[in-house]
């Protein structure tokens, strides 16, 4: 735990964002068809770094695999700082991408042997701490990104993954969380896709991410529209992190009582709102108002993940939050690689309209899955996924 909070400490002293990663691409005169295949392949790389760090937590340890997948987020983070074309850039962008996921499951090995059955308030109390820390650590790399450059951040965040590196060597534990050998049935898979108010679940969350490309385009918008600086729009992955760090374990809080299904549902109708509405702002405070809004929908909407356990029998749940996070994966993909192109021919207003449209189908999926299989109650939460 003391590994992992150090750790996510020193990942938000200086936060980059999603707006802020648009602007970084945008100094090498990137297009938004470039950036939006550049962020299209980021969500590829996210899952097959997924996949690979399970491997390497099953082969080599999850200890080692954490140390090995931060080291190459490091070099990734170098390789940005060195940077001089777009192609350079989006390729150390898509190696970090993979390398961080890759991490994940080895921190949630490490800190279920740690914590036992706890992992997930764990995950939560270590969430928490990293948007603290991130919401002045947007700010602050606004700062620094205006007064030094692009360069002079990476080199600074890759200085606090090397204080990092030996922290993790001296804390984490030796040969915790070895995971013992399990059979699998060679249909498993295909059991799960027998359940349909699971896939309902999963084709909710693939229509919100392919529909929801403009969650990656809108600082175009605000750029164009409000003449917004770097500084300006780092204010918006503050708000992020700020709305996230109130909201999401209130949020589980009331997913337990009234179901997850209901809770996710609540959040995705809230992101349509906000998206809806986007165009038609008329000062940047309307338009911080509405990504505010956008931000706790998403909260929320984090909960279908658990949902998808919910709706899908108990020895099969395991399975259930994969093919969630996949659909979520490919939903991405395609959405924020196609967006750039769709962003550039059909412009803003209806780009926001066809995302608020996507979350709103999603939350009608949301629902018929809801009425197929319950709402979830008396079940268990994962808590929120860890940021380290």
């Amino acid at each position: 735990m003391l590994a992992f909070l150090l750790f996510n400490l020193l990942a938000g002293v200086l936060f980059v964002g999603g707006a802020l990663l648009v602007s970084f691409m945008r100094s090498f005169g990137t297009t938004p068809a470039q950036l939006g295949m550049v962020l299209g392949l980021g969500w590829v790389a996210s899952a097959l770094g997924s996949l690979t760090g399970g491997a390497l937590t099953d082969h080599i340890g999850p200890r080692r695999t954490v140390l090995l997948t931060a080291a190459v987020v490091a070099i990734a983070l170098l390789g940005k700082a060195l940077s001089r074309h777009w192609l350079q850039a989006g390729g150390c962008h898509l190696l970090g991408m993979g390398a961080q996921a890759a991490l994940f499951p080895a921190a949630v090995v490490l800190l279920k042997a740690a914590v036992g059955e706890e992992v997930g308030s764990s995950m939560g109390f270590l969430n928490t701490a990293f948007s603290l820390v991130a919401i002045p650590g947007a700010m602050l790399t606004g700062w620094v990104v205006q007064r030094y450059g692009w360069s002079a951040l990476f080199l600074a965040k890759f200085a606090t993954y090397l204080l990092a590196l030996p922290l993790l060597v001296l804390l984490l534990p030796k040969g915790a969380g070895q995971i013992d050998e399990q059979g699998e049935a060679a249909g498993a898979w295909w059991e799960v896709l027998r359940h349909p108010p699971l896939l309902l679940v999963c084709v909710s969350v693939f229509v919100v991410t392919v529909g929801g490309y403009v969650h990656a385009y809108y600082p175009y918008f605000v750029q164009e529209r409000f003449a917004a600086d770097v500084r300006r729009l780092a204010l918006f992955d503050s708000l992020y992190n700020g709305v996230w760090m109130l909201s999401n374990w209130p949020a589980g809080v009331a997913a337990d009582r009234v179901g997850r299904g209901r809770v996710a549902m609540a959040g995705y109708g809230m992101s349509a709102v906000a998206w809806l509405f986007f165009p038609f702002a008329s000062s940047l405070p309307r338009i911080y108002l509405l990504y505010s809004l956008y931000c706790l929908g998403n909260s929320l909407g984090f909960y279908a993940s658990v949902f998808a356990a919910d709706v899908a029998p108990e020895r099969l749940r395991g399975r259930a939050v994969g093919l969630f996070d996949a659909a979520m994966y490919a939903g991405s993909a395609l959405g924020d690689g196609a967006g750039g192109v769709l962003w550039q021919h059909w412009g803003a207003r209806l780009s926001f309209t066809l995302a608020g449209g996507a979350h709103l189908v999603g939350a009608a999926l949301l629902a018929l899955s809801d009425r197929g299989k319950g709402n979830g109650r008396n079940n268990h939460p994962q808590g929120p996924p860890c940021r380290c």
